[in-house]
């Protein structure tokens, strides 16, 4: 039996040993067969001889780390601005991280099904007041009894509500989508079968019960503009006649070609001049079932109804834009206006709270033993004194801990700092403290988990070491190669004239190039340089934030996908960039079929990248003799 054991301790020693192996050293650094191999093997090179390979990227791989290494003895690491880049990532990465956690895809979903139909909601509602709620509930559970016994809905609400503006519209509450009401109620409400009604629902002003009264396809969202010709409850007849009339002129005017923008300063409803179209968007649910129909009875964009009266007043609006709701998932501006709503609505935030629970667990949160009522008293005296530390309260100082995680502990003091910081300067009631102090424990759990993000997933670490080092060879490398040749005048000229043979015209064209906003435009210059190229400069100059060029260019250096044909008036398409803002056409002026030399001028781009190669190899050459590199040859021969 000890031999058994002996002989498995050998190979996982021997296994441990493999695995630690060192491939190569430089200075006093070492680089195992084990981090090679993951490097490469994130972006293996799949062509040829496999072994071959890895010995090319050895080379890469070895020049990578000298870098780095000189990065760090140089102190790059302290960079303010590189610490301040690496921490916006890792907030990003941190905040995709958690989203996944809170099932932001999952949220999306559920909201994109849900903006698909809208449903027609009656409710009972009987209002509380105070803190004894018990009638209420009495009140509103006879009435759940009578609807479960298939009593009619409409009465019950008319009998049990105790709201006149319930009973006058006997429950009617109107059409709901995604987002209307509260994330709670809404969650109810999509839950209900047409017909179904809710169990009981307690909410800040009373008791509930919802009906799913009828569902049709959503009617999706409009932008609007609204002009409102206020109206108040004491108006006599001849001034409701009075605004009436001014709401029929402004209509007239409207349709005699007055723009809609004109009428904004004096009737603009919540207008603040800031917007001066102040532009509304709405969605089923969110206004008065008579101004919703008016809204969405509109057909085209540019329509303006006429002048209708709510309970505010005359109101005239103009459809700006009809947003309906996409019929496939992937519309990517949809998916943008859904997550912002989830956003905004807080109901990602409570899937978020949610997992402060959890994150409790995996954070090594454990709370000391310490005396709870003594902790109030001695905080409402610190507090009640402006904050002014008192050495020491029966067994608590403003040193002790009162909870802590693995890497941080949490005091007295710590404490007394977050009371301060929500302006919280007593609380007579032990139990208003014991909430504060759940709240503080929550915050200060989500802060640690973010800030030590790292020590809870694994890629989150990998990706946040990429970043940085990627960042620190940016820089090193500015500051060593590609700014120093830059900026070095003197020495790209001295080289290009040690190198001039390098930087020659072949065959080539002198053209133009020329951008422009939107493809009409492109397309109309390009017919009127196409008969007449000579008095391009005239033409475009016609236009406004249209970019041209003329200038030598090799055929291959040319900004455009289409093959260039080597004749005199020879002209491109305009071609779309990515974000289709911009179209770019050639056209061809002169031909140069003769091989002539280049300018410094013509070839300093060109100048740049190879005296920066030169300075590179320099750099390295002598990085090399700073950081001796030994490569272990019989660990470089078993690669595989």
């Amino acid at each position: 039996m000890k031999k058994i054991v002996f002989l498995f301790a050998c190979f996982a020693t021997a296994a441990s040993i493999a695995n630690a192996q060192t491939l190569f050293t430089y200075g006093k650094y070492k680089v195992s067969k084990q981090e090679f191999l993951e490097a490469y093997n994130k972006n293996p090179d799949s062509s040829g001889n496999r072994q071959e390979r890895m010995k090319e990227y050895l080379d890469l791989y070895i020049n990578f780390k000298l870098k780095l290494q000189a990065a760090y003895d140089e102190k790059i690491n302290t960079n303010a601005e590189l610490k301040a880049e690496t921490e916006n990532f890792k907030t990003q990465l941190t905040d995709n991280f958690i989203n996944r956690q809170a099932n932001l895809a999952g949220l999306i979903h559920e909201a994109f099904l849900r903006s698909r139909k809208d449903i027609l909601v009656r409710q009972v509602f009987v209002q509380f007041d105070g803190a004894d709620t018990s009638a209420a509930y009495n009140q509103i559970s006879k009435a759940l009894g009578e609807l479960k016994a298939g009593k009619n809905f409409e009465k019950i609400s008319v009998q049990y509500s105790n709201v006149k503006a319930v009973k006058d519209v006997k429950g009617t509450v109107g059409y709901i989508t995604v987002f209307t009401l509260p994330y709670s109620i809404e969650n109810i409400i999509y839950n209900l079968k047409p017909g179904g009604f809710s169990a009981i629902y307690k909410s800040g002003a009373g008791y509930h019960i919802f009906k799913n009264a009828g569902e049709r396809a959503a009617i999706g969202r409009r932008k609007i503009q609204q002009l409102l010709f206020a109206t108040h409850d004491f108006y006599s007849d001849a001034q409701l006649n009075e605004v009436k009339q001014q709401a029929d002129s402004a209509y007239n005017l409207l349709q005699n070609g007055t723009s809609f923008t004109a009428f904004m300063p004096l009737y603009g409803h919540n207008y603040d001049g800031n917007a001066p179209d102040n532009t509304i968007e709405i969605k089923a649910g969110e206004y008065t079932s008579d101004f919703e129909k008016e809204a969405f009875d509109l057909k085209e964009a540019g329509d303006v109804s006429r002048p209708f009266k709510t309970a505010y007043g005359y109101n005239i609006i103009r459809l700006v834009e009809k947003l309906p709701v996409p019929s496939h998932e992937d519309d990517a501006a949809f998916e943008t206006y859904l997550q912002t709503q989830i956003q905004n609505s807080g109901r990602l935030d409570a899937a978020k709270n949610k997992l402060v629970k959890t994150w409790l667990g995996i954070t090594g949160f454990k709370e000391t033993n310490y005396n709870k009522n003594d902790l109030w008293i001695y905080t409402d005296s610190l507090l009640r004194n402006t904050g002014r530390i008192f050495a020491s309260y029966k067994a608590l100082k403003p040193e002790t801990v009162l909870f802590q995680f693995t890497g941080r502990k949490f005091t007295v003091e710590d404490w007394l700092s977050y009371l301060q910081s929500r302006n919280i300067f007593s609380r007579k009631e032990p139990s208003g403290y014991s909430r504060q102090m759940d709240d503080f424990i929550w915050l200060s759990c989500n802060e640690y988990y973010r800030l030590h993000i790292e020590d809870f997933d694994s890629s989150i670490s990998e990706q946040l070491k990429e970043f940085y080092e990627a960042n620190m060879l940016f820089y090193i490398m500015d500051k060593h190669v590609w700014s120093k040749a830059s900026n070095d005048t003197a020495g790209l000229k001295k080289y290009y004239e040690l190198h001039k043979s390098n930087y020659t015209w072949q065959k080539s064209v002198t053209a133009l190039v020329l951008s422009a906003p939107g493809k009409a435009i492109a397309d109309s210059i390009a017919v009127k340089i196409k008969n007449n190229p000579s008095k391009w400069r005239g033409i475009v100059a016609a236009y406004n934030e249209v970019y041209a060029d003329s200038s030598r260019f090799d055929v291959n250096e040319l900004p455009v996908k289409a093959k260039i044909e080597h004749e005199v008036n020879f002209q491109t398409l305009p071609e779309s960039n990515e974000a289709g803002n911009v179209y770019t056409f050639v056209h061809v002026l002169n031909l140069n079929d003769k091989p002539a030399q280049k300018s410094f001028e013509e070839a300093r781009g060109a100048v740049i990248n190879d005296y920066q190669e030169e300075i590179e190899k320099t750099w390295i050459k002598n990085l090399k003799m700073q950081y001796p590199v030994f490569i272990n040859e019989p660990v470089l021969k078993a690669l595989h």
